[in-house]
């Protein structure tokens, strides 16, 4: 468990089936992908894609498809494309981590990095942070997960792969993504760890998000069904979290009298480098 703190409330986060610890010291409790609902606490399901990391080696490689295994082939031996182990806890590390994030989030209309909640994981020692570099040693994309002794789950995957015209380029980030997923799951799995989590899953029919499902189909998983729970814990809490739905549907009534929204709800997902 580690503390996030916002400019009205403490956020606690429990990740997994993790027991929560001290949560008086938070207004909230945001309880993310436990194996079951948490008794008595707002839920909501979570879907996301799995690997299984007990598998030996060479049955990881066969589950991979001829695209996927192809790129990452070629992102080894072809490009020359290298993949680094990050020190996380570095504050020098993280700015340059932050700086793609933020670029990389400016082209999809995305807010910056939220650079507490990072510095609170990393401070918890569970925030695992890569890079993979192409021959001249620029970063190419990153890759920041969420790690305990059991599992690591994707958070963020900036890259330069939405800032760049040249096909090329947008190709070699492509694979260089598939290299670095490849090589962070080996060294998981060398590590002890028994799973490793895509992220998310979209069950929608929006064309562009169906594409990172290929993407993350293209290493062999399968998917889960999880839950994320919300627990509010003090009255401070109880009123900022309500006040902030309601002009979060008052703001959303507005919205759909100027512009008709597509069918289905919207999905939680981090765009990747395909």
């Amino acid at each position: 468990m580690y503390i996030c703190k916002s400019r009205f409330l403490r956020r606690a986060e429990v990740w997994f089936d993790e027991e929560p610890g001290n949560i008086c010291s938070s207004d909230w409790v945001l309880y993310l992908q436990r194996s079951e609902p948490l008794p008595g606490a707002r839920w909501k399901y979570f879907y996301t894609y799995v690997i299984d990391l007990s598998q030996a080696v060479e049955q990881l490689e066969a589950n991979l498809n001829t695209d996927t295994a192809y790129k990452i082939r070629r992102a080894r031996e072809r490009d020359k494309v290298v993949c680094e182990s990050c020190k996380a806890a570095d504050p020098n590390v993280l700015d340059q981590f932050e700086e793609m994030y933020n670029a990389f989030a400016a082209t999809k209309g995305l807010g910056q990095l939220d650079r507490v909640r990072v510095n609170a994981i990393a401070a918890a020692g569970a925030l695992d942070l890569s890079v993979a570099r192409d021959r001249d040693g620029r970063a190419l994309v990153y890759h920041a997960n969420y790690r305990d002794q059991q599992r690591a789950r994707s958070l963020y995957l900036p890259s330069l792969f939405r800032q760049l015209s040249d096909g090329k380029m947008r190709s070699l980030i492509g694979r260089a993504n598939r290299y670095l997923t490849w090589n962070d799951m080996l060294r998981y799995k060398n590590e002890g760890l028994r799973w490793f989590d895509f992220g998310g899953w979209y069950s929608g029919d929006d064309p562009a998000m169906a594409t990172i499902n290929d993407f993350k189909k293209g290493f062999g998983g399968q998917v889960w069904r999880e839950y994320e729970c919300e627990q509010i814990v003090t009255l401070k809490g109880w009123v900022v979290l309500n006040v902030a739905r309601l002009l979060k549907r008052t703001r959303g009534r507005r919205e759909d009298t100027r512009v008709p929204r597509p069918g289905g709800a919207p999905q939680r997902e981090v765009q990747v480098a395909v």
